[in-house]
C-alpha cells in the first residue's frame, strides 16, 4: 500500500491515539506526543524477546504495537469498542502484526484461560469503570512480573497527603472516580503488589466548576507496580 493510500484510509477514521504508520504518516490522534513520552517513562528494554503482554483498554493499539517492535512474542490487546477494533485491524495490517485483539469486558479476562503476562498495561482505564477495585484485583491476578498503570489523579489544592477517592462529572454526565496519589499507592499495596514506583505525571490542569470537584485539580500519573 503506497503512502497516499495509507493516508487516505487513515483519514477516514477519528483517532484517539497518535500512531506512527511509517513514511512520516502519523494518525491524527487526540493524545499527540503523550503516548511516546509514556513509553520513554516506562524505560523498557530494547529487547523484549519472548515476553508476553496484556494491553487492557488498548484502544487503537499504540502500546501493543510498540511492545511488538521490541520483540514481545505474545501480545493481547483488549478493548470492547467496535470502532477501536476497526482502527486496530487497519494498523495491524500495515505492520503485518501478530498482536491479537479481544473485544471483551475487562472482568471477562480470566487467568485460568489466558495465564499470566510478563507485562500488563492498564492505562487511563480506572476512571471509566463502575467497579474499579474489582478490576484492579483482576489486573494483579493477570500480572506475572510488572504492571504499568496510569490514573487520572485528583490533586488536592490543600492537604496534599489526603487519601481519597473523588467523583467527577464527565462532559457526557458520567461519574468518573479519581483517586488521590496516596489512595493510589495504598490501594495498589492492598491489592498485593510488592513495590510501586511513580514514573511521572502529565496533563496537569484545573477542574472546571461543571465537573463538580471543588478543592481539586487533576493530572495523569503513570506508575510501575511489581508483583
Amino acid at each position: 500500500m503506497d503512502s497516499k493510500t495509507i493516508q487516505e484510509k487513515a483519514n477516514k477514521f477519528n483517532w484517539y491515539q497518535s500512531i506512527p504508520l511509517g513514511n512520516g504518516i502519523v494518525t491524527d490522534g487526540e493524545t499527540g506526543e503523550s503516548e511516546s513520552k509514556k513509553i520513554e517513562l516506562m524505560g523498557l528494554p530494547a529487547d523484549l524477546s519472548g515476553k508476553s503482554v496484556l494491553d487492557i483498554g488498548s484502544n487503537e493499539g499504540f502500546y501493543s504495537f510498540e511492545f511488538e517492535k521490541r520483540g514481545a512474542s505474545k501480545i493481547i490487546a483488549v478493548d470492547k469498542s467496535p470502532k477501536a477494533k476497526e482502527k486496530f485491524e487497519f494498523v495491524k495490517s500495515l505492520f503485518n502484526s501478530k498482536v491479537k485483539f479481544m473485544a471483551t469486558d475487562i472482568l471477562s479476562l480470566k487467568r485460568k484461560e489466558l495465564g499470566r503476562f510478563d507485562y500488563v498495561l492498564f492505562l487511563a482505564v480506572f476512571h471509566h469503570l463502575k467497579f474499579p477495585m474489582q478490576v484492579l484485583d483482576r489486573v494483579y491476578d493477570l500480572t506475572e512480573h510488572i504492571a504499568f498503570l496510569e490514573f487520572v489523579e485528583a490533586v488536592p489544592l490543600e492537604h496534599p497527603e489526603l487519601s481519597a477517592l473523588v467523583r467527577k462529572m464527565s462532559k457526557k454526565g458520567h461519574l468518573h472516580m479519581l483517586p488521590t496519589k496516596n489512595f493510589i499507592l495504598e490501594i495498589l499495596e492492598q491489592t498485593g503488589f510488592s513495590k510501586v514506583e511513580i514514573l511521572g505525571t502529565h496533563r496537569d490542569h484545573e477542574l472546571k466548576p461543571a465537573r463538580k470537584v471543588p478543592g481539586f485539580s487533576e493530572r495523569r500519573m503513570l506508575v510501575k507496580a511489581y508483583k
